[in-house]
């Protein structure tokens, strides 16, 4: 199956390898839905740094043309990788030029090297308010070639946690349309370690339904009801012991609103889970990103 979805696909640049480590997940992406990728590095505009000569800043510029220029070199290969060098804040650039795409791909931290995480950070408030899906990478200690094997691996076996709202159904929308048979969609539900027998087999046939409406479409779904008190450290355990390569989660959860990130589950699977994470927001951001 193909489909519209993650096409055009934003990649930002700081300059770093941490940050670069993003683009072999993007490219997986573009190669399955035919796209491109653009890496997008934002620059201070001369207003923010008028304590550094013009020559100067000419020559960080041309510089980091030339960095933007080599890791597109290093990132295409199977697809086409386009470059962008804009000036502005980081969270304003990617935002503005996101506007008309299908999704962003970035590191939890770039240049700094620290592990910050995504509290406070430029992929914290890019997620907050992005109108695309944002796919979110917690980098280890690797190479480009390292994470390309890694993100090769990502489409094997997908974990998608639903928590009975619609919204949260709605995050594997978009990836489906470009998935196939080589592809296991896990679709998993956790609740409390001391549930009933009742209450678990009421999970077990929410999500066989849901599994069912996805075989319908040529998808391969298994369901799973995972007990644990932690919904992330469930999922984390899940993904992890299944050699999962993706996890795909909505910024709304069961009360349909946005507090699913900071302190919430998505936000400790990105901050802490093993896996990738494709944070998808709720369909009326999705549609107002492509005016």
């Amino acid at each position: 199956m193909t489909g519209a979805h993650f096409r055009d696909i934003v990649v930002p640049y700081d300059g770093s390898e941490m940050s670069e480590l993003a683009a072999p997940y993007a490219a997986e992406f573009a190669k399955r839905w035919v796209g491109h990728l653009t890496l997008v590095r934002a620059m201070p505009e001369p207003a923010m740094v008028t304590d550094i000569p013009r020559s100067i800043l000419e020559s960080v510029i041309v510089q980091a043309r030339k960095e933007l220029a080599a890791a597109a070199a290093r990132a295409g290969g199977e697809v086409v990788v386009k470059t962008m060098l804009r000036e502005g804040l980081p969270v304003d650039v990617i935002l503005r030029e996101v506007r008309g795409r299908d999704m962003i791909a970035m590191t939890t931290h770039g240049r700094s090297g620290l592990s910050r995480m995504v509290l406070g950070s430029v992929t914290e408030k890019v997620i907050r308010v992005s109108p695309v899906p944002v796919l979110v990478i917690r980098p280890r200690r690797g190479t480009l070639k390292s994470a390309a094997t890694a993100a090769g691996r990502m489409f094997r076996d997908v974990v998608v946690p639903l928590d009975g709202s619609d919204l949260a159904r709605e995050a594997v929308a978009p990836l489906a349309a470009g998935l196939a048979e080589d592809t296991r969609l896990h679709l998993l539900t956790v609740v409390r370690s001391g549930a009933t027998s009742k209450e678990s087999e009421a999970a077990a046939d929410w999500l066989a339904a849901r599994a069912a409406t996805l075989e319908s479409r040529g998808l391969v779904a298994l369901t799973r009801v995972v007990h644990h008190d932690s919904p992330a450290e469930g999922i984390g355990a899940y993904a992890e012991h299944n050699d999962c390569g993706l996890v795909v989660m909505s910024t709304h959860g069961a009360g349909g609103l946005r507090e699913w990130m900071l302190g919430s589950v998505t936000d400790q699977m990105i901050r802490r889970g093993p896996v990738p994470v494709l944070v998808v927001p709720p369909h009326g951001a999705r549609k107002s990103a492509k005016k």
